[in-house]
């Protein structure tokens, strides 16, 4: 498949986003996705617009491309403060030229379900007219912690009665697999991949055993997701975003270890992706 092959660029939390970056480009990636940690680090400098666009100068030095970020989550999707934190961290993808900013569904624990799911579209919907003319479209994520988010026919509907503007589909393959084992969905990976169809836009590659996250790469847990079928879907409705490995459980090790497990992947993406995998 012709679609880049991507690690988050936390994969290296522990340095700067331009020594990951650095190092990632040397693994050969030359696609990434901003997340979490040194997304932090750059929301605390203070000015996003100026933040995002040194960012691009960054990649763009070592030829190296973002199309995909984690927005935060832990503000959670149900009070104005949800606005607040995320507002200028879109200004900075936009900003940046990040063009897929992945969304939780997530907070309101207090609420009743009906509660949520309205705080959900009406935030969702303000959102989504804050990036419209920016290039910045919101993917919502499945997860399986949230039962009203783990199908892709449930993240249709919030993004229909969201109004649809600037909205598509993330797929977390390590989240649907946990939602299949603890019996919230019996949807499959290929089921959900050909529901989403083009409004899926970014993937979070990872893999478990269906016990806990644990985020591992590909073909690392037995009894986890069946890559073969995710792949031939993805073929399938031809996608067209990043084979983005979010992989927090692999990198719990010592800086050379980790700089040769890159190697590795490197190597495990351009198999998967090629067509001597599916065949």
């Amino acid at each position: 498949m012709k679609i880049p092959a991507s690690v988050w660029i936390d994969y290296f939390e522990e340095l700067p986003v331009e020594e990951a970056i650095s190092r990632l480009a040397k693994a050969g990636f030359t696609h990434g996705e901003l997340s979490l940690t040194h997304l932090a680090q750059l929301m605390k400098k203070g000015n996003p617009t100026a933040e995002g666009k040194a960012l691009r100068q960054c990649a763009d030095s070592y030829e190296y491309i973002i199309p995909q970020g984690h927005l935060s989550f832990d503000c959670g999707l149900c009070d104005d403060s949800a606005l607040e934190r995320l507002k200028p961290e879109l200004d900075l993808f936009a900003a940046a030229g990040i063009g897929k900013a992945i969304l939780h569904t997530s907070g309101g624990a207090k609420l009743t379900e009906e509660e949520r799911y309205d705080r959900w579209i009406h935030y969702i919907r303000r959102l989504s007219e804050y990036v419209e003319g920016t290039g910045v479209t919101l993917c919502i994520e499945n997860l399986f912690s949230v039962p009203q988010c783990c199908m892709a026919t449930q993240i249709k509907s919030i993004i229909k009665d969201a109004g649809g503007k600037n909205l598509a589909i993330c797929l977390d393959t390590g989240h649907l697999h946990l939602s299949r084992v603890n019996k919230l969905t019996e949807q499959s990976h290929r089921e959900f991949i050909l529901e989403a169809g083009d409004l899926l836009q970014a993937l979070h590659i990872a893999d478990n055993n269906g016990i806990g996250d644990t985020h591992q790469m590909p073909f690392s847990a037995r009894y986890g997701v069946d890559w073969k079928e995710v792949l031939s879907a993805l073929h399938d409705v031809d996608y067209k975003g990043l084979f983005n490995l979010e992989i927090l459980g692999e990198r719990n090790a010592p800086m050379p270890i980790k700089e040769a497990k890159l190697v590795f992947i490197r190597t495990a993406c351009d198999y998967m992706l090629s067509e001597k995998f599916l065949a």
